[in-house]
């Protein structure tokens, strides 16, 4: 059996191993199996920040663009993306330190994954930018959950704060056009001093 289950696994025919004794077998098997553990371990962990726990940035668009294609598929209320961006984390590094911008950062991100549904989607898209796609929700559920989500983040951070745009996923969208338009809402919120989402 271990035999045939190599030789699958190496793309020969079975026969090229007759030479081959039990024990050796064994072992390559034991090294085969444990190279494909090795493998599985990288790619959780080239997927998932190390920092926050939360997806990176490529992971998470893969992930947001599949998504994207699910609901027009089978529809729904479809996705809404909030963009978010730290406020002050410069400042908070420099006056602070940078082990203090790091809890900010995963503050936020603990706030966001203690708010949302195992099925929304959460990923770091850059130094302090963070992209949460609510699946099957309206722009208003939305704006309440990432609201309370700022709740949750000035009440462990001593009152640090996110800006956040939004933007309602269309149905000629993909993950990197959504994502543009929310992020054009977050500059449009700061600029205008409150959230002005973008549909």
């Amino acid at each position: 059996m271990a035999r045939t289950v190599l030789a699958t696994e190496l793309g020969i025919d079975a026969a090229q191993l007759d030479a081959v004794d039990t024990d050796s077998l064994r072992s390559a098997m034991r090294r085969l199996r444990g190279l494909v553990a090795e493998c599985e371990r990288l790619a959780s962990a080239a997927a998932v920040d190390d920092l926050t726990g939360i997806l990176r940035r490529g992971t998470g668009l893969t992930a947001l663009q599949r998504e994207i294609a699910r609901v027009h598929r089978v529809g729904g209320r479809g996705i809404v993306v909030a963009f978010m961006d730290v406020d002050g984390l410069k400042h908070v590094n420099d006056s602070a330190g940078h082990a203090a911008g790091d809890q900010v950062l995963r503050d936020v991100a603990s706030a966001i994954r203690e708010r949302v549904r195992s099925y929304d989607l959460v990923f770091r898209y850059g130094g302090d930018e963070f992209v949460c796609a609510l699946v099957d929700v309206t722009l208003e559920q939305a704006r309440r959950t990432v609201s309370d989500i700022l709740d949750s983040v000035r009440a462990r951070s001593g009152g640090h704060s996110f800006s956040v745009g939004f933007a309602s996923v269309g149905s000629d969208d993909t993950a990197e056009s959504a994502l543009e338009r929310a992020d054009a809402a977050l500059y449009l919120e700061r600029a205008a001093g409150e959230i002005r989402p973008q549909s």
